[in-house]
């Protein structure tokens, strides 16, 4: 069936991509190659060669923390995953590696992070798909993003999110409220912080403030 699974990440939240790859690769005892492309074009925009060499390490760093996740995830349930970063265009990068090591699907979400230096990820899932010898499983990630209505989805929200960053919850210390449309969940992990997870009602997305040092 399938051997070798790709999953190009840009750092933005994937959690659902992820999620199909792994369970894709537990179906098939397959192991999950995580990408990260270090895009050209961000480093083309800088004028001298620091600028270049900051931006490319800033985007190694970003790479790192990226594919980072998807291993956690992977060692979380039990398959193997192979971590790498590469430069170049992502489009092309993802298809020449997906051929270098005889992938047997790549599996990406249909958007991810924009920014004036990149292009979002749901172009490079199309043009992937347009060029790939292999098949491309896509994710529709705005699909998966689900209303927020009320505290212990806030609070499901919240555990999920702070997994992501590889923290454990402990406790929830104060019942979830809504101020406006954004949830606000303060929590404590297991390794002893406090955060704030902030949660938009409609769209799920989150972001985390912590508190104290």
């Amino acid at each position: 069936m399938y051997d070798r699974i790709l999953v190009p990440t840009d750092g933005s939240e994937q959690h659902a991509v992820v999620t199909q790859a792994m369970n894709l690769a537990e179906l098939a005892d397959a192991t999950v190659h995580a990408l990260y492309v270090v895009d050209e074009r961000a480093l083309d925009y800088q004028p001298s060669e620091s600028g270049r060499e900051e931006t490319r390490d800033a985007r190694r760093e970003e790479g790192e923390e990226a594919t980072r996740h998807v291993a956690e995830a992977g060692e979380d349930r039990g398959v193997e995953v192979v971590t790498a970063i590469e430069e170049g265009k992502p489009a092309e990068t993802i298809v020449e590696y997906a051929d270098d090591e005889d992938v047997d699907v790549v599996v990406m979400g249909t958007h991810g992070r924009s920014g004036v230096d990149r292009y979002v990820l749901g172009s490079v899932t199309e043009q992937v798909v347009r060029t790939s010898e292999v098949p491309v499983l896509t994710v529709n990630l705005a699909r998966q993003r689900r209303a927020v209505r009320d505290g212990e989805t806030a609070v499901e929200r919240a555990r999920q999110v702070l997994a992501d960053e590889g923290h454990e919850v402990a406790d929830v210390p104060e019942d979830p409220y809504r101020e406006s449309n954004t949830w606000l969940v303060r929590v404590e992990t297991e390794d002893g912080q406090t955060f704030n997870v902030h949660i938009d009602a409609e769209s799920g997305e989150a972001r985390l403030a912590r508190i104290g040092t």
